[in-house]
């Protein structure tokens, strides 16, 4: 699989489409150089969604009572510089759920494959020249 960024407008050079499976989504600096998203809020937002699609996936095949997830992502990157960037992954789990249901869906979470990919795996990264 291909994703590409291409620059909006060719005078654009902080506007740019990332196109992934046939959408489009706008990339950028945060502000105040910018309007993002950037590449951070991908990043984050790619734990957050995995989350969100494991735990349904999951719920649907256990077939646990849970009717939605929401996911808030908390960045702390005061100390990335120093190779420290932090994520909280916050989830509200919608549904008509025991306790046990719920701590077994919080373990689950943990287990999605970004979380084990930011964790836990040697990602190897090539930049080469087209």
């Amino acid at each position: 699989m291909t994703i590409a960024i291409r620059a909006n407008q060719p005078e654009s050079a902080l506007r740019y489409t990332l196109t992934a499976e046939g959408y489009d989504m706008p990339l950028g600096f945060s502000r105040p150089d910018g309007d993002g998203p950037d590449p951070h809020d991908y990043f984050d937002g790619a734990l957050g969604g995995c989350k969100a699609l494991t735990l349904m996936w999951y719920a649907r095949r256990k077939q646990l009572p849970l009717v939605s997830v929401d996911v808030d992502v908390v960045r702390d990157a005061s100390e990335e510089r120093r190779g420290v960037y932090k994520l909280t992954a916050r989830l509200k789990l919608n549904g008509d759920l025991t306790e046990a249901q719920r701590a077994e869906l919080l373990a689950v979470a943990d287990k999605c494959p970004i979380h084990r990919l930011m964790t836990a795996v040697d990602v190897q990264i090539a930049t080469e020249l087209m």
